[in-house]
């Protein structure tokens, strides 16, 4: 163990300083110079693993706190800070003034005439697909909106929320870490990664709330013997963003009927205020997956990786997307069917089907790979880490930024390798994680 002394205080202090040095290298990154944003991004990724390792090794309650002060403020200073990776929180706000004003969000778009007095026109004009979109959101992300937009309607209120909501997730892993015996210092992670102090702290993502729900049903349902507040909890979860859902089979025995039926029954009653949008309940989702290209196969790195090759046949998107459905299905059902009890095995369950999800779907929004990154900690899983950090290279704002493919491309082979690397404590060779 380091000592605890004034040079270990120093060196989290040092820290926490080269941290910030580094969100501010990403902002100008991110308005000059593509390259330096990923330079510092990875960097700050870096740091997150060395100010995890301190806080661990140093045994010292005052470095852990000086970390997670230091964290606390670096949020707050992205809170204060214009959305700059993405402007999803403006839909958020939107939505919450819409509902507040008694109409449904899944039948306006907001350029509806009927909806004119609602728009902010410091906000309306930076709201993203306004012209022919709904609401893309499950009920639940749409009841967070209109609460926090009943309280005030700012971009900064908002972001707000979310950090405190990412807040409860990392309490959440707190929890968990000191139940599967494992130092609390590693949470620092989370708090140093340059995943969530952007896209939460930052941009303000709905994510948080997801990751709270999702972690939350683990840490204070599975723990506490309370496999219903868990399984609820993960439905509210799955309506916030649906992949969540993916935790689900982790909870369920051989042979249950009442969680399942609970798990519906809670959906069915959240989408009742709702009912009157009729099929338009899916809001603008369907849409969204063509303009993301999933149903031409363009927007999924394998089948894209064919196409750049040149061979892409047409029937290839339909046998891929089919054959994805059935691996994860499986892989559902074998975690499902193992009925494992001990937290670990639950959350190793977990921590396979997203990171294979994740891996099949290969998204190209980058904060959808940051429900995984608790992972990391919990489990001493790379794979998390790697998405979440290389993700990053799918953002691209300036000219010197290389080819998109390119960049996707170094992104799933570093997902990859680390996923090979993690293969040994997902897949056991006679239990399931």
């Amino acid at each position: 163990m380091i000592s605890d002394n004034k040079r270990v205080v120093v060196a989290a202090v040092g820290l926490v300083v080269i941290t910030a040095g580094l969100t501010s290298g990403m902002m100008m990154g991110r308005a000059e110079s593509d390259r330096l944003f990923y330079a510092c991004a990875f960097a700050q990724a870096g740091i997150s693993l060395a100010a995890g390792w301190l806080a661990v090794f140093s045994g010292s309650r005052l470095v852990l706190a000086v970390l997670m002060g230091g964290a606390v403020l670096l949020r707050l200073w992205l809170v204060l800070q214009v959305p700059s990776l993405s402007g999803d929180v403006y839909r958020y706000i939107w939505d919450g003034r819409v509902e507040n004003a008694g109409y449904n969000p899944y039948l306006h778009v907001p350029a509806d005439p009927v909806l004119l007095g609602l728009r902010d026109p410091a906000q309306y004009g930076l709201i993203d697909k306004r012209d022919y979109a709904v609401t893309i959101y499950p009920p639940v992300a749409e009841a967070l909106f209109a609460l926090v937009t009943r309280l005030s309607p700012s971009v900064w209120a908002m972001k707000l929320a979310m950090v405190l909501l990412e807040g409860v997730a990392v309490w959440a892993t707190l929890r968990l870490l000191m139940r599967l015996g494992h130092p609390s210092g590693w949470s620092v992670i989370l708090l140093f990664h340059p995943a969530p102090l952007w896209e939460i702290a930052g941009n303000g993502h709905v994510d948080a709330a997801m990751m709270a729900l999702l972690f939350g049903a683990f840490a204070w349902g599975s723990v506490a013997g309370r496999p219903a507040l868990a399984a609820l909890m993960l439905t509210l979860a799955a309506l916030v963003k649906p992949t969540a859902a993916l935790a689900l089979p982790a909870l369920w025995r051989p042979w249950q009927l009442f969680l399942p039926l609970a798990v519906l029954a809670l959906a069915v009653c959240c989408y009742v205020p709702f009912l009157g949008a009729g099929s338009g309940i899916l809001g603008f989702l369907p849409t969204y997956l063509h303009e993301q290209g999933l149903d031409t196969g363009q927007g999924v790195f394998w089948l894209a990786l064919l196409h750049h090759l040149g061979l892409l046949p047409p029937w290839m998107t339909l046998v891929y997307g089919a054959g994805a459905a059935a691996a994860l299905l499986g892989l559902a059902l074998r975690t499902r069917w193992a009925g494992a009890r001990d937290l670990k095995t639950m959350l190793g369950g977990t921590a396979l089907l997203l990171v294979v999800s994740l891996l099949l779907l290969s998204p190209t929004l980058p904060w959808y790979f940051l429900v995984a990154l608790p992972l990391t900690p919990l489990l001493g899983l790379w794979s998390p880490f790697a998405l979440t950090t290389s993700g990053f290279l799918l953002y691209g704002f300036n000219a010197d930024a290389p080819p998109f493919f390119d960049r996707w491309a170094v992104m799933m082979a570093v997902a990859i390798a680390a996923a090979l690397v993690d293969a040994r404590h997902l897949l056991p060779k006679k239990a399931i994680p």
